[in-house]
């Protein structure tokens, strides 16, 4: 082993002269010998080693066979299950695949017309639009999709001071077009400007406990058709905590709980708001309690903390919109003007592995 360290100490203080054809020969060589090194490795480790591997591909061609011949049943739910831990065993086995490709792989390739591309930048323009108090919305022409904002300066709401002073929405929805094929704001009506002011009217109903003085909101008119899968996009992003989506103090824009329908209980955000008749009603049952609400919202805070301001946020839409991040130790291509551009590529690409076949694991 320490002959073996010598060695390697020399290779490293060598500075290798001549040109890049040479240069990739000392290079095939030393990765011969790197190779050598770490099947040598290998047969010491029990675990990882080249025939662990094999045995391992070997029982996992059998499970497979096996799911593909199973039956979970006939229940939703249990279908639903082993769909989903099927697809995700999927993912792992596709990364590690990936991960055997010398070549990079891109995440994703960009498609304009696919429906969450088209939902992502609507969302980015949504809130590069500048803010208005939500109180003084005037009626306009249009649909689309919208944003809520908690600032907390008037009336101070203890459980969402983790949004005062942030650009991050409290509430995002859309406005449906009264026409599902308006081809202009004029034709999709005036229903983005009267949802919120349908919004602004219910906070104003519960002046107890917030004032509609600490809510401003950003609106986009959007082209029929693509607000669904901005609004999806949205929620995805901003994980806003009045959003059914999340779970945690829905229901603000629900028109009634009927208390004779059985076990339907007191939307979370009429609990912490009260102030709305039809939701005061006595016969109705909390669904959560008050501090249960305030738990969960603290909970979710400190496991996706508010966006800060929109440099945070367009920081993050440009990576959520990176393919691939360039692996640290890239070789440079050393372009050589009398080899030329093809030598100086294969410099640097892997030859193919002839020297055994490939052997697909089988089960006897």
């Amino acid at each position: 082993m320490a002959e073996l360290e010598a060695v390697v100490e020399k290779i490293l203080k060598e500075d290798e002269q001549g040109s890049s054809r040479a240069a990739r020969a000392t290079r095939k060589a030393l990765e011969a010998a790197a190779d050598k090194l770490t099947r040598a490795d290998a047969k010491l480790d029990p675990v990882i080693g080249p025939v662990a591997v094999k045995s391992h591909l070997i029982k996992l061609d059998a499970v497979v066979d096996k799911i593909v011949k199973a039956s979970v049943g006939d229940s939703p739910r249990k279908v639903s299950a082993a769909r989903k831990l099927i697809e995700a065993a999927a993912e792992k086995l596709s990364q590690a695949g990936a991960k055997l490709d010398p070549v990079i792989r891109p995440d994703s390739v960009f498609d304009p017309t696919a429906p969450v591309t088209a939902g992502r930048m609507i969302a980015l323009t949504l809130v590069a639009q500048k803010s208005y108090p939500l109180a003084r919305i005037p009626v306009f022409y249009g649909s689309g999709v919208y944003a809520l904002y908690y600032k907390g300066t008037v009336k101070p709401f203890p459980a969402y001071e983790p949004l005062k002073g942030k650009d991050h929405p409290i509430y995002v929805g859309k406005a449906d077009p009264v026409d599902r094929s308006a081809k202009d704001a004029i034709a999709q009506g005036v229903s983005l400007g009267k949802r919120l002011r349908e919004h602004a009217a219910r906070i104003m109903k519960v002046s107890s406990t917030l004032s509609i003085e600490d809510f401003e909101c950003r609106f986009l008119i959007c082209q029929s058709g693509f607000q669904q899968s901005a609004e999806a996009h949205l929620i995805k992003v901003f994980e806003p905590i009045w959003n059914s989506d999340t779970k945690i103090c829905f229901g603000m824009s629900k028109h009634g709980d009927d208390p004779g329908v059985r076990g339907n209980g007191r939307s979370p955000w009429f609990t912490m708001h009260p102030g709305v008749a039809w939701a005061d009603d006595e016969k109705l049952g909390d669904q959560k309690s008050k501090a249960q609400i305030e738990q969960e919202i603290a909970d979710h805070f400190r496991k996706k903390p508010p966006y800060k301001d929109i440099h945070e946020l367009f920081d993050f839409f440009s990576k959520e919109l990176g393919q691939f991040e360039m692996p640290e130790a890239t070789a440079a291509i050393p372009v050589d003007a009398d080899e030329g551009i093809d030598d100086a590529v294969a410099a640097v690409t892997p030859p193919p592995d002839d020297s055994e076949e490939a052997e697909v694991p089988t089960v006897a």
